[in-house]
């Protein structure tokens, strides 16, 4: 396995052994400020004019919802059968009660601008937009390629939207008053409405799915945070005692919720060790490898081998039927005797836009902003962060953000998985191959090299463009009439994006038309599945 790939099957330890605790005093050090402090504020998306009548009454309808979600209990889970079997006990009641006010009146009187910092980090929308946060930066330190980053991004934000339907489900059946409510004295710093119950919390449920799910991806990993090396249960104790600097929850909040969150992180780890991903590919025997001058090599400059995930289409998906449900019929790049006129005509197209660059130097700062090669949040976090940026300008409850993230996020999934079924069925070449080995053509250029480096693997379908495609549809259904900020720095609207993600391929001389155009429809059709099961879920 590659030393910057997540491990797709045996987490290491079992999962019952996954450790989340509590400590019994919270402290906050001067390195976990600078942490707080070096982490980039969530940049609010510019909200764009809705033109369609839809939208504005999507809008509407939208704007009368029920901002604390009180039948968030009931929605559809992604991971857990049932979310009675997750229900706490009822809390605690008389003197112990008293004693956790103590507590909260002792914090309180201890609160400071590092104690500040900590609870207003963690406190959006159940701390569910810092989780995402915090995998997309171990995405990047680990070099985490798109594949197995869609893969971590289903499997963790399907266990914390099921953490906070659970936590929903037991704070509306047992109605315990925050605990500004109960004793005058305590000053909150949540932003979160005072009219909703405290007990359990969802700070500490998403914390401890959180947690377990990424000691499963990363099991002997950590996080740097402001020069810190921070563990997944050092963060998940401080987003729970975050809420009790904050006043705003009881320790048995907390000590119940957390319960709640391991048990769903830890459906989740078992669905990753199911799903298939630990499956090996016989390199030296190369099962299933389409050999010939028509189908794919190693490409430069380092020629690797073998390719990325050559099993990944036969995952298991989230959503669709199967890996090959919307693989395409085979390209017309590929028909007939090869090269074919279709395949040349669009190995010219690639060649003119390269040649073109210093001209146009648009094409490259288009390449390069989509690129989101190695050492990046991918190209499925860079369509997350879209997503957190319009989740900060929300103000939406706790379920329902930790919703959105899962609807995108088992969308990229699948996308991973269809678009690597369809590499793997057809093994078309990359352009640069056609571009260096026809020596009859006019655009034959043994030196060619790609302005954006060329990945490992066969060239059709195009992964940014399936990305793409689905993340700019289920994120039009989630906010109507939304934005992006595009790589020339225009505000766009996510199809407009999604289509300037995928032609960015091309501009960077690594896929023909067709890889991006099939890419994109494929996309949109499991944003189809994604929004099909949305509409049916309870939240809508």
């Amino acid at each position: 396995m590659n030393k910057h790939e997540l491990p797709a099957g045996d987490p290491g330890n079992s999962p019952d052994s996954i450790p989340v605790q509590l400590s019994n005093s919270p402290e906050i050090s001067r390195r976990t400020l600078l942490r707080v402090a070096a982490v980039s504020p969530l940049a609010l998306a510019a909200a764009g004019p809705a033109g369609a009548q839809e939208v504005l009454a999507l809008r509407r309808k939208r704007r009368k919802r029920d901002p604390l979600d009180r039948d968030a209990g009931t929605w559809q889970t992604w991971l857990a059968p049932s979310v009675a079997a997750l229900r706490p006990p009822i809390y605690p009641r008389g003197l112990p009660v008293g004693r956790e006010i103590k507590e909260l009146i002792t914090l309180q009187r201890q609160r400071s601008d590092a104690t500040n910092a900590i609870v207003q980090f963690w406190d959006a929308q159940g701390g569910v937009p810092a989780w995402n946060q915090i995998l997309l930066e171990k995405v990047k330190q680990a070099k985490t390629d798109p594949v197995l980053t869609a893969r971590a991004l289903a499997l963790f934000h399907t266990a914390m939207a099921d953490a906070t339907i659970a936590v929903w489900d037991a704070k509306f059946r047992y109605r315990r008053l925050a605990p500004m409510r109960q004793d005058r004295r305590i000053r909150s710093l949540s932003s979160v409405d005072r009219t909703l119950y405290s007990y359990p919390s969802e700070h500490a449920a998403v914390a401890a799915a959180a947690a377990t799910v990424l000691n499963y991806l990363y099991p002997t990993g950590t996080v740097v945070l402001g020069g810190e090396a921070r563990t997944w249960d050092s963060l998940a104790t401080e987003a729970a005692e975050s809420r009790l600097w904050a006043g705003a929850n009881y320790r048995s909040d907390l000590v119940a919720a957390f319960q709640m969150g391991q048990a769903i992180g830890l459906l989740a780890v078992q669905r990753g060790l199911s799903d298939g991903s630990s499956a090996v590919w016989d390199s030296v025997n190369q099962p299933g490898r389409l050999v010939g001058p028509e189908y794919w090599v190693p490409t430069p400059p380092a020629n690797a081998f073998p390719p990325l995930h050559p099993l990944a289409g036969y995952w298991k998906p989230w959503l669709m039927a199967s890996g090959d449900q919307f693989r395409p019929g085979l390209p017309e790049i590929m028909q007939g005797e090869f090269p074919n006129a279709a395949i040349l005509a669009q190995t010219q197209e690639v060649k003119d836009f390269v040649d073109a660059i210093p001209q146009n130097p648009h094409y490259l700062t288009i390449a390069q902003f989509w690129a989101d090669g190695a050492g990046t949040v991918t190209p499925p976090g860079h369509w997350m962060e879209i997503a957190r940026q319009h989740l900060a300008n929300s103000k939406w409850s706790a379920p329902r953000a930790a919703r959105a993230l899962a609807m995108l996020g088992v969308g990229v999934a699948d996308s991973a998985i269809c678009c690597w079924d369809s590499k793997y069925a057809f093994w078309v070449p990359r352009p640069i191959t056609l571009i260096r080995t026809l020596s009859d053509q006019p655009f034959y250029d043994p030196a060619f090299l790609t302005p954006v480096v060329t990945p490992p693997f066969p060239s059709y379908t195009s992964g940014h463009s399936t990305f793409s495609g689905c993340s700019a549809n289920v994120l039009e259904y989630l906010f109507p009439g939304g934005t992006a900020t595009d790589a020339l720095g225009q505000t766009v609207g996510f199809a407009a994006a999604a289509d300037q993600a995928a032609l960015s391929r091309v501009y960077g001389g690594i896929h023909y038309r067709a890889d991006s155009d099939d890419g994109l429809t494929a996309g949109h059709s499991i944003a189809d599945l994604v929004v099909a099961r949305a509409r049916q879920d309870g939240a809508d």
